[in-house]
């Protein structure tokens, strides 16, 4: 099956009928008509959700009286959706309610009319809520030709957002036309189209030019730069070909009309002439021209504004199908295509450069339509005062040159701008995603230095930018006047005399020459930001995929998306580019259905098959200057992002044959083995030797190096389950994760999995929501949640890579005998463990030697033969005792050791009473936990649900004075408080010269002022002229100022208050929304919002300066005045009414399709797994579609605005030149000239201020939702306080001391800490243990002050905790969290990020920990230097050694190391290991143990431990139970006691003899 078959059957929705029923896909199958899913309601009204969750399901396996779905997010779980309530239709069209804040939804019970300026003009009724089936379609394209001229169809929405806050339900749905799916496939036919001709053309040549002929001669196609710079931008203009061609032709007859209005104007000046003169007599004739200009005025307007909707919406259009595509893309991006494109970049891509994508199809008309002004003003301008125009037009040609000049000086700096922002947006996610860890090493200083520095640089850069632009704007908003200045100054000095009317009308053609030349920097500059986006999406878009063969298929004639492959055919379609059987094949075309059972028994069969990762860092491999990174260590850094084994790690105790210098991993050599179907086989080997590469292997996504000879036949369907990616939905939805619910299936599989009691414990069981990336749960909860999702998955052969590392063996061995030897007995299971008591269960052993080769048999073989493995099994055997006694009985209380993550309680108090989620939906009423005994009555709605993310806050009305107040305090700089009447002086001073200069020309023309010589006359004009340029340039010079500075500082203090946010905020706020406030958000305040507050602030100066300036020539005219601006107020009110909230839901839709394309990105490897990349790319479809909902919307209120703007502006235009041509005041033909070239100008100007006024009020929005963050964010305690700092010295001892401790996580939460008393002596060993939430990552929480004590004291040598700052405080702490973090960059930047501390220190730390074995491979590795970009010659270790994205390049245990090593450059007098072994083999873990007895010997060690062998020689032993002190004192004592701990260790089947071995 072809690439475009899969696809086009994913939009078709028949790939689900031709698939398996496991690999069955519950979107697929409704897509192309009406999709469920788009008609639900992903946040359901709760009231209804509290009796409509519940329908019935079909199964073959439970019973369907009893089988219930949690309507549709249970069936389509990873997508979060919720089907309607039982009345609503199936198949129903209507999309759904999607409620983003509680702010909004509670609006429901308690709907009101809201207080506005016109409120008495309406009904006092409240439009209500309109029900899902009560929603209709967009109605742009069906309502009638008049409603669609004017915009009136969109009256309804005004209405009613004026009458009350609207909320989401009350826009309409995108009617199919609209929607992404059907935009994208039309755009993809025509870039297949494009790209195939484009090929083809590229194949003759190479043919040509060949002298073999040979079409293997040709490179492969799928590389980016195969594709045509014009490829993506083309596909897409044949997409909107007709609706873009459209608002050409509109804007077109615009400036047509724009360009003959002088025509009129000088037969008006000529009419009031021949008035004052007495040659014509009535005014019939020029009441008729009077009328003409007003039609003119208004079909100008009209025109204008239907170019402006075609064209925007086309660029949302646009943008649109482009996020689709680069999702689509980031699924079958191949291993080097990933290197070069990390998430980080991706993210970039998506959010600031489609979304300069997206303005400049906007203005792009303006290149295309500009010389047809230009032409008809030219040759008018000659028809009217002859040659000497030429002198005008000249200066205009060279300013044009000039402009073209600076625009390509712009490009190149906005290349330089955009490695800055690339730079700054990777700085920002690393800091988003490891900020606990930041928080524990008192980081938040040198992360801000490090992200303001990459500020300063990007902002010096982007002020150039705005300079250059505001120099452009300015002249050509004042060459009108210069232009004319010379020409008329010209014709004075040739003696060539003219009419009033042909000077005036020439004015308004000089007018229209520079209002097409001011508006074609702006089209170039937004243009110029497209050209380098469009650039980044073609590198994007044509780099190497997974399907290598796409211009094959393509001269085939086959129609392909170079997209999605199949999903039976993905596993054949790998980066290593082998099918299954063996057979290296250069296209993924291939189909391996006919051969899927020819193996017999067969499962997996691996024979002289080598493997290696591909490394992409050669010097000839140079990436695109646009995605360089800046910092030089990082530049020469580029490497594949591996899943978690490249390179060869040292054995901590060398148990290899090989020389203890440890380089690059070699790969897999030589792999010979067969798997039959329904083994058990266990893959095991010591820290880094391969046990993760070879099931990556096995699943397909490791290269193998010699198809010829080796060979990999896997004979069914396979899925890999490695590290557990959690995504922010309930723990069902996580483990089903697109399946349909078999209840039966899913009880067994939560009770083999060991998730029961862990069901119980959750406040709503399995439908309480699990925060971002499982923030929510422990290490331990998180893998066997990740384990049940792959066994509910259902594939034949299961690869488990380390599962069970993060659970104590108690568990580990019940998930062994419940799981992998029940319910998963008829299945092929390869489990990779360090855990060498599960292997006696296997059916065979593969065992890594750590040279690339493998040794295969059993336990007893391995252990005769292979010596390696019997050291390895004999050392592990003496800390484990296998034993069938004591195994735990149905109704055990559950004693495990493995604690819910401390952020994981802030879900227990939603429990109130209200039994157990898991409790309910089993009938298991004695289930519910003791936490939830009280006060459910009090709980809102989504807290009865186990909600955990909290939904986004949406400010409702205008956005607040005090958020422009600081806007412009921050950006006042050097000006102070004086910034604002300063700048308001020069608005005032440009605008009056500006319109002054015509003034004293009209002056000149009737020589006003008799007696003065024409010299006078032209000495004042030059001199206006001049000074309008000065003002005018100063004026837009000071706004680039202050929009630059305010710009830097809200987002450098966005992002201190963001480094001091307590964590509680991190854990209910989504990564993609904290994030989407500094890319999206701060790129509107750094590009766009000085851009139209300057568009906004000159044209109203004007268009104040025009009325000022008729109401001097005709005082009648100010009775008119403020009828007009009521009418103004009237239509302006209206609009922001409705258009506010709008953009603010648009806003928030927004951040939800960021967060959802963030999280997709991060879970890719997994999505690609479990082949549910479909249903992920219908999860984006639907919230893009949700977010263009309110797009749409508020581009087609801007122009309903603007429309009824212009009719103002054809009354006002109206009443002056029927004021003039009546002869009311008796004024000169010159000044009715002047005025009427302004007022014909004003409908050009009113358009202009009202777009950019609205912009402005779009760019507002991400201003205050910056600044909220800037100003209103939660903050912890002081960081510093200089008046309590502790000695330099402290803690002298490490005596810690809690007094009555009592600690709650948030407020309104219960205490999980209760009147905790204990004592921590100076050097003492404290263990700390407890069943699941008993409260021990608690303790640790106090101590780092992550969550402030509700009562009681906690001192460290005598000094309270409490009244120290932060970071005297965390800096003087040191811990090894269970989960280590790695950072991308170098072994150097994750030891000392910040420069803290000599290479001799850091080398020590490696030395010590046991990753550098001793003193003299020390030295050696020390004398190695990197040759070019040849890292394989590094050791392992070397400080210069990369390290991928999250430490991917290095195992889990290879990661602890490094985080030990980095514990050991600091030191300190505390010591707080948070199950720090848990990733570790059992020797590893002994070692570990040895380094931190040996290194920390004089310090004060707190243990929180899941491993409760690991404590047993601690000098003392806290027992935490609900959060108080259940047992302390020595292991041996408390084991005698009988009471909890020794409950404990029976389960873990301690027994006396484990407290008598010295070496534990």
């Amino acid at each position: 099956m072809s690439n475009n078959g899969y696809y086009s059957e994913i939009q078709n929705g028949r790939v689900a009928e031709q698939q398996n029923e496991n690999h069955r896909n519950p979107y697929a199958s409704r897509t192309s008509a009406a999709p469920e899913f788009m008609a639900s309601r992903p946040y359901l009204d709760l009231n209804e959700r509290s009796f409509n969750y519940l329908r019935p399901l079909s199964s073959n396996i439970s019973d369907n009286s009893n089988t219930y779905v949690d309507n549709l997010s249970e069936i389509l779980s990873t997508a979060g959706f919720e089907t309607l309530p039982s009345g609503k239709k199936s198949g129903c069209q209507t999309p759904a309610r999607k409620t983003m804040s509680e702010d909004l939804e509670s609006q429901k019970d308690g709907l009101k009319n809201e207080k506005r300026w016109f409120s008495f003009m309406f009904s006092r009724e409240v439009p209500p809520i309109p029900s899902p089936e009560e929603r209709q379609p967009y109605p742009w394209k069906t309502s009638s030709l008049l409603n669609r001229m004017v915009f009136f169809w969109i009256w309804p929405i005004l209405k009613k957002g004026y009458k009350r806050t609207l909320v989401p339900d009350d826009l309409w749905y995108l009617s199919d036309d609209l929607k992404v799916e059907t935009m994208h496939k039309k755009y993809r036919d025509n870039l297949h189209k494009i790209l195939l001709k484009h090929r083809s053309k590229q194949l003759r040549k190479e043919a040509k030019s060949s002298s073999a002929g040979s079409p293997d001669n040709h490179t492969e196609g799928s590389s980016g730069s195969d594709w045509p710079m014009w490829a993506v931008p083309y596909a897409l203009f044949l997409t909107f070909k007709v609706p873009y061609s459209l608002s050409c032709l509109f804007l077109a007859c615009s400036f047509v009309c724009q360009a003959c209005s002088p025509l009129i104007t000088k037969k008006l000046i000529n009419f009031v002439e021949y008035r004052y003169f007495g040659v014509i007599d009535t005014y019939n004739e020029g009441i008729g021209w009077t009328l003409g200009a007003v039609l003119l005025i208004f079909v100008n307007g009209l025109l204008l504004n239907h170019f402006f909707h075609n064209a925007m919406v086309v660029g949302a259009s646009v943008k649109l199908i482009l996020t689709k595509d680069v999702l689509m893309k980031s699924f079958q991006l191949l291993a080097r295509s990933k290197n070069k494109f990390t998430t980080g970049r991706i993210t970039s891509l998506m959010s600031t450069d489609l979304l300069r994508i997206d303005l400049a199809i906007g203005f792009q008309p303006l290149v295309l339509c500009f010389p047809i002004p230009v032409v008809i003003a030219v040759v008018l301008l000659l028809h009217n005062i002859g040659v000497t125009s030429l002198v005008g037009i000249g200066l205009f040609l060279l300013s044009f040159i000039v402009c073209i000049l600076l625009t390509s000086k712009l490009f190149f700096t906005r290349e330089t701008v955009v490695k800055f922002t690339d730079e700054r947006i990777s700085l920002m996610r690393e800091l988003l995603s490891n900020l606990k860890i930041i928080k524990f090493y008192a980081w938040e200083y040198a992360y801000k230095k490090n992200i303001i520095k990459v500020r300063e640089r990007e902002m010096k850069h982007m002020f150039t930018i705005k300079v250059i632009r505001n120099f452009i704007t300015a002249y050509a908003v004042t060459l009108p006047t210069l232009t004319s200045m010379v020409s008329f100054v010209t014709m004075w000095a040739t003696n060539t005399s003219q009419s009033a009317g042909q000077v005036m009308s020439s004015l308004s053609l000089f007018s229209i020459l520079a209002q097409a030349i001011m508006l074609l920097p702006i089209a170039l500059a937004t243009g110029a930001d497209a050209t380098i986006g469009f650039r980044r999406c073609k590198d994007f878009l044509g780099a190497e995929e997974l399907d290598s063969g796409w211009e094959e298929k393509m001269l085939a004639g086959e129609k392909s998306d170079f997209y999605l492959s199949s999903e039976k055919e993905r596993h054949n379609d790998t980066e290593s580019q082998f099918d299954f059987s063996g057979n290296y094949f250069p296209s993924a075309s291939s189909s391996l259905l006919s051969e899927k059972h020819s193996y017999g028994s067969t499962a997996i069969e691996v024979s002289h098959a080598n493997f290696e990762w591909e490394q992409f860092h050669d010097a000839n491999d140079q990436l695109n200057a646009l995605w360089e990174e800046l910092d030089e260590n990082f530049a020469r850094n580029k490497k594949i992002n591996l899943d978690l084994e490249k390179f060869q790690s040292a054995s901590v105790n060398s148990q290899t044959n090989e020389d203890n210098f440890k380089k690059a991993f070699a790969g897999l050599r030589d792999i010979n083995f067969t798997i039959q179907k329904g083994e058990f086989v266990v893959i095991t080997g010591v820290i880094g030797s391969g046990k993760s590469s070879l099931l990556n292997a096995l699943a397909g996504f490791m290269k193998m190096t010699n198809p010829e000879q080796g060979r990999l036949s896997v004979n069914s369907d396979i899925l890999l389950c490695s590290n557990p990616w959690i995504q922010n939905a309930t723990v069902r939805q996580n483990i089903l994760f697109g399946k349909p619910m078999d209840i039966a299936r899913y009880q067994a599989i939560i009770n083999a999995c060991c998730l029961d009691e862990d069901m119980r414990q959750l406040p709503f069981g399995d439908r309480t929501e699990i925060g971002e990336k499982g923030i929510t749960l422990s290490g331990g909860q998180k893998a066997r949640i990740s384990l049940a999702r792959a066994v509910y998955n259902g594939a034949s052969i299961l690869l488990f890579d380390d599962i069970l590392s993060a659970v104590d063996a108690r568990v580990g061995r019940q998930i062994v005998s419940n799981l992998f030897e029940g319910l998963l007995a008829n299945k092929t299971r390869v489990l990779a463990t360090h855990q060498l008591s599960l292997a006696l269960t296997a059916k065979k052993i593969i065992f890594l030697n750590g040279d690339g080769t493998i040794d295969v048999g059993s336990t007893a073989e391995l252990s005769a033969r292979n010596s390696a493995f019997r050291d390895l099994f004999e050392y592990s055997s003496e800390h484990i005792k296998v034993s069938d006694e004591n195994e735990p009985q149905e109704g055990d209380v559950n004693y495990s050791n493995e604690d819910i993550s401390p952020n994981s309680l802030c879900l227990l108090s939603n429990a109130g009473g209200s039994p157990s989620g898991y409790a309910r939906e089993f009938g298991d009423n004695d289930g519910a936990s003791h936490v939830l005994s009280h006060g459910a009555q009090d709980l809102t709605g989504s807290e009865r649900f186990g909600k955990t993310i909290e939904d986004e806050d949406v400010a409702v009305n205008a956005v607040s004075w005090s958020v422009y107040k600081n806007f412009i305090n921050l950006g006042s700089g050097i000006f102070g408080y004086s910034s604002v009447p300063i700048f308001l002086l020069l608005v005032a001073l440009s605008t009056f010269c500006q319109l002054f200069t015509n003034t004293w020309l009209s002056f000149w023309i009737e020589k006003k002022f008799s007696g003065m010589l024409d010299t006078f006359y032209v000495t004042i004009y030059i001199i206006l002229a001049i000074m309008t340029l000065v003002f005018t340039g100063i004026q837009f010079t000071m706004l680039a100022y202050m929009n630059n500075r305010s710009a830097k500082q809200l987002n450098v203090k966005a992002v201190e208050k963001v480094l001091h946010t307590p964590m509680s905020f991190m854990d209910t706020n989504p990564l993609g929304r904290v994030l989407n406030r500094f890319t999206k958000d701060t790129d509107s305040l750094d590009n766009e919002l000085g851009e139209q507050l300057r568009l906004f602030i000159f044209p109203l100066a004007t268009i104040i300066g025009i009325i000022i300036l008729c109401i001097c020539y005709l005082p009648w005219f100010a009775i008119a005045v403020p009828f007009l601006v009521l009418v103004f107020l009237f239509f302006t009110d209206l609009y922001s009414g409705s258009s506010r909230e709008v953009k603010r839901l648009e806003a928030v839709q927004r951040s939800v399709v960021y967060n959802n394309f963030n999280e997709t990105l991060t879970g890719m490897d997994t999505i690609k797994a479990y082949l549910s990349e479909s249903l992920f790319i219908e999860k984006n479809d639907y919230l893009l579609n949700r977010m263009n909902e309110a797009y749409f919307l508020s581009i087609a209120t801007q122009r309903w605005l603007c429309v009824y703007l212009d009719m103002i502006a054809a009354t006002f235009a109206l009443l002056i030149s029927m004021l003039c041509v009546t002869d009311q005041f008796n004024i000169s033909a010159s000044s009715t000239g002047l005025l009427l070239n302004y007022v014909i100008q004003i409908v050009g100007l009113l358009s202009l201020t009202v777009r950019a006024m609205t912009q402005v009020e779009t760019e507002m929005n991400s201003v205050e939702r910056l600044h909220s963050y800037a100003f209103d964010l939660p903050q912890e305690a002081a960081y510093e306080k200089p008046e309590f700092t502790p000695p330099a010295e402290w803690p002298f001892t490490g005596y810690i001391q809690f007094n009555d401790v009592s600690m709650r996580y948030r407020p309104n939460l219960p205490l999980v800490l209760k009147d905790l008393n204990f004592g921590v002596y100076p050097g003492e060993k404290l263990g700390i243990c407890g069943r699941t939430g008993a409260g021990k990552s608690s303790i640790m929480t106090g101590l780092y002050r992550l969550s402030e004590l509700e009562s009681g004291s906690i001192t460290i040598d005598g000094l309270d905790i409490s009244q120290m700052g932060l970071k005297d405080l965390r800096s003087k702490l040191l811990i090894i969290p269970q989960e280590p973090v790695l950072f991308k960059g170098t072994i150097r930047k994750n030891l000392d990020p910040f420069k803290q501390y000599s290479d001799d220190v850091l080398w020590d730390s490696l030395r010590r920990c046991g990753l550098i074995p001793d003193q003299e491979v020390l030295e050696r590795v020390k004398q190695t230097r990197l040759l070019g970009c040849n890292y394989d010659t590094l050791h392992k270790y070397h400080l210069d050694q990369i390290v991928d994205d999250d430490g991917s390049n290095f195992s889990l245990g290879e990661r602890q190391l490094i985080a030990l090593a980095r514990s050991l450059v600091r030191s300190s007098k505390v010591l707080i290991l948070d199950e720090a072994t848990a990733s570790v083999d059992y020797a590893t873990d002994a070692k570990i143990q040895q380094t931190i007895s040996k290194e920390f010997s004089q310090s004060t060690i707190l243990c929180i431990a899941h491993r409760l062998k690991t404590i047993l020689h601690y000098d003392r032993i806290l027992v935490m139970d609900q959060g108080r002190v259940a047992e302390k004192g020595t292991p041996w004592v408390l084991y005698k006691l009988n009471g909890l701990f020794k409950q404990m260790c029976d389960k873990a089947q301690i027994t006396e003899d484990d407290f008598r071995k010295p070496d534990l």
